[in-house]
Formats: structure tokens, sequence, C-alpha cells
């Protein structure tokens, strides 16, 4: 009678385990890695709107009023690019900056943070939460 030799290969089934553990990690990992970097990437409009505001109030010490958009020079989209930055003069003692996530970018997909804005009068971000 043949004896056969052990074989220190995987079996179908420990294979088919170890995908099935590899794609439900996977399956939980993604979406939350996604975001995970949608909410890190809120910081890139914050920092911006700080910036603008930093100028737009240095501006108006200097100047004794809010500047018109050519008085002054401001980002126009954040510096890694997923926010586009505008600044609206409301009258000469106020005004808003607002962040608007560009359209081709994933921060579009932020529920509730595609639109983050800056008043003078609050002195905070807004919407609260996307800070």
């Amino acid at each position: 009678m043949k004896q056969f030799k052990y074989s220190f290969g995987m079996t179908l089934i420990e294979l088919v385990v170890v995908m099935s553990i590899i794609a439900t990690l996977a399956a939980i990992g993604i979406p939350s890695y996604q975001t995970y970097l949608i909410e890190s990437r809120r910081s890139d409009a914050i920092n911006a709107l700080q910036h603008n505001q930093l100028l737009i109030e240095n501006y108006i010490q200097n100047n004794g009023s809010t500047p018109t958009s050519s008085q002054v020079t401001l980002l126009t989209t954040s510096p890694e690019g997923f926010y586009d930055m505008t600044y609206n003069q409301i009258d000469s003692a106020n005004y808003k900056i607002i962040a608007t996530a560009n359209s081709g970018k994933s921060q579009n997909s932020d529920t509730g943070c595609t639109v983050i804005s800056v008043i003078n009068q609050m002195d905070t971000v807004y919407p609260a939460y996307c800070h």
C-alpha cells in the first residue's frame, strides 16, 4: 500500500475563509476611511477662511472700514483646491467669506458642509459642526 506525503498548502475552504475575512474588513474599512478623508479636508476650507478673515481684519484695522473685493487680495481657492472662496462686503462694517466645495472633488459629497462660511459679526465658522 502507498503512503501519501503530507502537503503544506492551503485547502480551498481555508482560502475562502481568508477571502471572506478580507472582504468583510474592506467593506467596513473603506467607507470609514473615505468619511475620515472628507472630514479632514474641511480644514482646508477653514484655514483658507481664517487666512482671508485675517487679511480683511488687518485692512479694517488700518483703514477703518470693510474693504471691497478689489481693495484686498484674498485667496480664491483653498490651498489644496477642494473649495472655492468668495468674499461679500455686506456694508461698510460687515462682510461674509464663503467656502464652497468644488463640484469635481470628493468634498462635494460632504453632507451639510459643502458650504462653510465666516461672518464677521459671529466671528466663527458656520455651520459649527463643520469645524
